[in-house]
């Protein structure tokens, strides 16, 4: 139990009513035994129990700590208020018969706006500030359909004798505010469902109950009864329990299960005003001005809804709008945004597209804090803004990537892209901490003419990358060698795809050779091939010869990576027989991509390839490069396993080519090291190249794992390489890739110029 409080909260509510029960009982009582002061002593006792009532509602919400708390306090004032009327009327009643309406019924009513008010604090949640504007006007609207009814029900049938006094419209009034709180609880429960609002509810329906009794004897011309005070002695207690119990909006967080059913309660209040309507003027087409009256304040409030609904649809619309066509960082044009501005000039004769990128902006991220590298962004959208002439728009289309469109000529955007890089390295330098990083921007530049504004975005990317790879912190057009870069991209993938569809990509074979003999140490040391690397080559017709380090990558980027390395797997594997008649028992390597080993099917798909051909496993090598395993792919390690399991032999291309990790040496199934060519380069100039080759051959004898030099393009470097004890070599010494048909006469001349080599 808090400090102050008298009575527990568990023994509060049942306290309340059974107090509310007795004085209901005692005023029945009493006005059995006294019918000449009934009036009175009812009045009397209902008044002083709302007081009460309401005192304890104000002094245990004066404790509250949450959002209930003002609501408390309102609803409190409002019980004092109508008790404090109620012991007005009570007195008048003790000198004599009241008549109505007397000072206690004014206080009645104006206790009504005080309930209405914390009613409407109690029900308004924090997120979803416009539920409770739409369920006043919808508890207003029941209001006015319930007078409807019961005027033309219960009072229009009492009065038709007479004219229609102030108190008949006070009544009326009373009616009609009373209805509409009702309504009010009923479709805040309807939503919260809390066990307070329903209590509250309940309790107002008992007074309103009590209080329509009331009203209706009054206008016929009876005594004001005293059974509606026993009724109220009953509901105050409920309604100030209910009132203390009442809990925060639980849709507070989230107002979407709020926001739907108030949508539903909505639709039902109009279809019970509309069937209301219609039963009261369908038995009496009579109508009256009170009939009048209250059918065009239907209207009025309904007219009024639909307005208000309209007005905020709007505005969910235009919100709706700005979130999906605007950055929430920067304030900017998104992509969706770009996409309608670049809609909106398609008729424009010419214009310009400007994509820049922040170049160091992982570091910022990285070294700083993404705070900061928020802050370099809005700084950036803030100067691109900023130095943009009206008709000019800019977009953050990715996460350091904007986008400015320029329409018309004359040559504004070779001044704007300047301008734009001299301001992001202002920007940049402004940001706290930037010395520790540096931060520029590389821009691309393509214009458009005719409404191609699309193409012109894809242009401005690839002249964008131009600039990334020229060196960054510039700017780059889309024209001249950059434009036929880009065409050429944008043919090789095309007639790739018809390529590789029609199998017209060829298959070369560099044949491998063996440094040191099997003989003794005392005899001559020779070369004799081994084996054969399957190099995919393509002459198109309309393109000439393409160059692997050109269609490589175009397969890479057009997703025919796989496709390309199942074609040229099935086509060695298929010439195995021809090599083995040049070179008996000789094995063939073929290059996986990445790709390729990601698929979960590759080990039994190269298995269903050996079968098909009817190649011994033990006569594939398969060569995948370091790249592949930077990122310790489970699933790519598994696929080797199980192609070594069917005895395929694992070779890792290019080592040492830049993602040398030894400790996955350990880990990964290999046979063999082919190392990178580069390696070879500088083999007899420099020292230090010299050690590195020697260091990777003899980790490669201790593991042990074959070692293959590519790249030996003179006698000097072959001569060194088998000093080193590499047993194995590849390169233009010996042969280039040649087709299937040249095999036997590459391997032939090779076996003319077999000179024996002294070991020294």
């Amino acid at each position: 139990m808090r400090a102050g409080e008298t009575v527990s909260p568990r023994l509060r509510g049942p306290v309340m009513m059974t107090s509310g029960v007795l004085a209901a009982t005692a005023v029945s009582v009493l006005a059995r035994v006294h019918p000449a002061t009934a009036v009175a002593v009812a009045a009397l006792f209902s008044g002083l129990l709302a007081v009460v009532t309401g005192l304890v509602v104000l002094v245990t919400s004066w404790r509250r700590g949450d959002a209930m708390r003002l609501s408390a306090r309102f609803l409190a004032m409002a019980m004092v208020t109508w008790g404090v009327g109620q012991l007005v009327i009570g007195g008048e009643a003790s000198l004599g018969d009241p008549v109505f309406p007397t000072l206690g019924d004014v206080l009645g009513t104006v206790s009504a706006p005080l309930g209405v008010t914390g009613l409407l604090l109690a029900l308004r949640p924090r997120s979803v500030r416009t539920h409770w504007a739409r369920m006043t006007l919808d508890s207003l609207l029941l209001g006015c359909a319930t007078l409807l009814m019961l005027w033309r029900v219960a009072y229009r049938p009492a009065l038709l004798s007479g004219g229609l006094s102030a108190g008949d419209a006070l009544a009326l009034l009373i009616a009609l505010i009373e209805t509409s709180i009702l309504a009010l609880l009923v479709l805040g429960w309807l939503r919260e469902f809390d066990r307070g609002l329903l209590l509250t509810m309940l309790g107002f329906a008992v007074y309103a109950a009590a209080d329509g009794y009331t009203l209706r004897s009054v206008a016929q011309g009876h005594l004001w009864p005293w059974a509606a005070a026993a009724l109220w002695c009953i509901a105050w207690p409920a309604i100030g329990e209910g009132v203390l119990r009442l809990q925060p909006a639980r849709h507070a967080d989230d107002g979407r299960a709020s926001e739907a059913r108030v949508a539903l309660t909505t639709t039902v209040v109009t279809f019970i005003v509309l069937v209301v309507a219609v039963a009261a003027f369908a038995g009496d087409p009579v109508t009256d001005s009170v009939t009048i009256a209250v059918a065009v304040a239907m209207i009025a409030v309904f007219s009024a809804r639909e307005a208000w609904t309209g007005v905020q649809r709007g505005r969910l619309m235009r919100s709706l709008t700005r979130q999906a066509m605007q950055d929430p960082l920067t304030g900017l044009g998104n992509r969706r945004a770009l996409g309608w501005r670049l809609e909106e000039l398609a008729d424009t004769p010419e214009g310009a597209v400007l994509t820049l990128d922040l170049d160091g902006f992982k570091e910022v991220n990285d070294v700083l804090g993404h705070s900061r590298g928020d802050d370099l962004l809005v700084a950036v959208a803030d100067c691109v803004h900023a130095a943009l002439e009206p008709d000019c728009r800019a977009f953050r289309v990715g996460g350091d990537e904007f986008v400015v469109v320029v329409p018309g000529g004359g040559g504004r955007d070779r001044a704007l892209a300047h301008t734009l890089l001299e301001a992001v390295r202002a920007a940049a330098l402004a940001l706290p901490g930037a010395a520790a990083v540096r931060v520029s921007t590389s821009i691309g530049v393509a214009r458009w003419s005719g409404g191609a504004t699309a193409a012109a975005v894809v242009e401005s990317g690839v002249a964008l990358h131009a600039a990334k790879q020229s060196g960054r912190d510039r700017v780059e057009r889309y024209d001249g060698p950059v434009a036929a870069q880009h065409r050429r991209s944008l043919d090789v993938e095309r007639r790739l795809r018809v390529a590789v569809r029609t199998g017209d990509v060829d298959v070369h074979y560099q044949p491998v050779l063996r440094l040191e003999s099997e003989a003794s140490e005392a005899s001559e040391a020779s070369e004799a091939v081994v084996g054969f690397e399957a190099l995919a080559r393509w002459v198109d017709p309309l393109l000439g010869r393409v160059t692997p380090d050109e269609f490589i990558p175009a397969a890479e980027r057009c997703g025919l990576i796989a496709e390309l390395g199942t074609h040229v797997l099935r086509r060695s594997l298929a010439d195995l027989a021809a090599l083995d008649a040049s070179v008996a028992g000789a094995r063939v390597a073929v290059n996986v991509s990445p790709v390729q080993l990601r698929s979960p099917t590759f080990a039994a798909d190269v298995a269903d390839l050996l079968a098909e051909a009817g190649v011994p496993a033990t006569r594939l090598v398969i060569e995948v490069t370091e790249s592949a395993f930077v990122g310790e792919d489970a699933g790519e390690l598994g696929q080797l396993q199980q192609l070594r399991a069917l005895g395929v032999w694992v070779a890792i291309d290019d080592f040492g080519s830049g993602y040398s990790a030894l400790a996955y040496l350990s880990r990964l199934p290999a046979s063999t090291l082919k190392l990178d060519q580069g390696l070879t380069a500088n083999l007899t100039t420099d020292p230090r190249a010299l050690a590195v080759m020697r260091s990777i051959i003899d980790l490669g004898r201790a593991l042990p794992l074959d070692v293959v030099v590519e790249g030996i393009e003179t006698t000097e470097v072959r001569d060194v390489v088998r000093e080193l004890g590499a047993r194995y070599a590849q390169g233009w010494l010996y042969a280039a890739a040649v087709p299937l048909d040249q095999v036997a006469g590459v391997v032939a001349d090779l076996e003319r110029r077999r000179l024996p080599v002294i070991r020294g």
